[in-house]
């Protein structure tokens, strides 16, 4: 079912993270904490997920390693939520 929600900007953007971070949809995040708080069921045992940085390499240089664009955006929420606690 479809549904519209009021959130707290800080939970969304730590909800979003967490999606990110695990390689799932925020909606699936969102049914995992109401599954939680209706039932008391611990969430299901899930794989964790490996993030694989691919290397590039070059002549006589260090390689070169390429961020995870999931991961890349969860530590720029991460990086603003605490710019902007910073400035509270």
């Amino acid at each position: 079912m479809k549904t519209t929600l009021d959130i707290p900007d800080d939970l969304f953007r730590q909800a979003k993270a967490k999606a990110a971070l695990e390689g799932r949809k925020l909606k699936d995040v969102v049914a995992e904490g109401l599954r939680m708080v209706l039932f008391g069921a611990p969430p299901e045992p899930r794989k964790p997920r490996r993030i694989k940085f691919p290397v590039l390499t070059s002549r006589g240089k260090a390689p070169l390693a390429i961020p995870d664009d999931a991961a890349y955006r969860a530590d720029l929420l991460d990086d603003l939520a605490r710019h902007e606690s910073a400035l509270r």
